[in-house]
C-alpha cells in the first residue's frame, strides 16, 4: 500500500518528503531515485520538481529538517551566552556546533547517506546553509564580533568559513570508506584548534 493510500488527506509534500527520509535511512542516496521516492510516496514523478525543484531540492528540505531540532538548541545557547552579558569565548560558541557534527551529523543515518551529495555538489550545500543554517551561523559571527574585537567583520567571516570547513572535514573523515585517510580528532581537539585561529 502506498502510503497516499493509507492518509486520505494526505499533503503530498509531506508525503514525498517522508518517502525519501525513510528511503535514505534505510538504503542509502543511491536508492534514493525520484522514480522510487515518488513511488513510496504514491505521486507522479513530476511531483518532486513541482514541490521541490529537483530531488536535490528534496534533498536539502530533507536535511533541514533533520538538523532542525539541533539547531535551535544551538541557538538556545547563543541566546544564552548573549544574555550573560559578558562577551562570550570563541570555545563557547563553537562548542555546541562541534557537538552536534559528532554526535548527530555522523550518526544520523539520513545525513549519512546525504553527505556525499553535499560535498560533491557546492551549489547543494550553499542550498543547505541557506536554507538550514543561515540563522545559526549569523548568531555564531555576531557572537564571535563580541568575542574578537581585535578582528574585523571580513577576518571573522574568513576564519568563520575556515572553522566550519574544518568541521565538516572531520564530520567526513568519520565515513568508513574515508577512515585513515583523514586525521580524526576529538571534539575538544576541533574546538581548541578553531579557538586558537581566532586568537590575535
Amino acid at each position: 500500500m502506498t502510503r497516499q493510500a493509507a492518509a486520505v488527506k494526505a499533503d503530498p509534500k509531506e508525503e514525498i518528503i517522508a518517502a525519501a527520509d525513510e528511503i535514505l535511512a534505510k538504503a542509502g542516496a543511491s536508492a534514493a531515485t525520484v522514480r522510487a521516492i515518488t513511488a513510496l510516496a504514491g505521486v507522479n514523478t513530476a511531483s518532486i520538481n513541482y514541490h521541490f525543484g529537483s530531488r536535490d531540492g528534496l534533498f536539502v528540505v530533507v536535511c533541514g529538517r533533520r538538523m532542525q531540532p539541533a539547531n535551535q538548541e544551538i541557538l538556545q545557547t547563543l541566546q544564552a551566552l548573549d544574555e550573560r552579558g559578558a562577551p562570550p569565548d570563541v570555545a563557547e560558541i563553537f562548542r555546541p556546533l562541534v557537538d552536534t557534527a559528532f554526535h548527530i551529523w555522523v550518526n544520523d543515518s539520513v545525513l549519512k547517506a546525504l553527505r556525499s551529495l553535499l560535498f560533491t555538489s557546492p551549489e547543494t550545500a550553499d542550498r543547505l546553509n541557506v536554507t538550514a543554517m543561515s540563522e545559526v551561523y549569523d548568531r555564531m559571527r555576531a557572537a564571535l564580533m563580541r568575542a574578537c574585537p581585535h578582528l574585523n567583520a571580513q577576518q571573522v567571516r574568513q576564519r568563520f568559513a575556515f572553522s566550519i570547513g574544518a568541521i565538516m572535514n572531520q564530520v567526513y573523515s568519520r565515513d568508513a570508506h574515508l577512515q585513515g585517510i583523514y586525521s580524526d580528532s576529538s571534539p575538544d581537539e576541533l574546538v581548541d584548534f578553531i579557538a586558537a585561529g581566532f586568537r590575535g
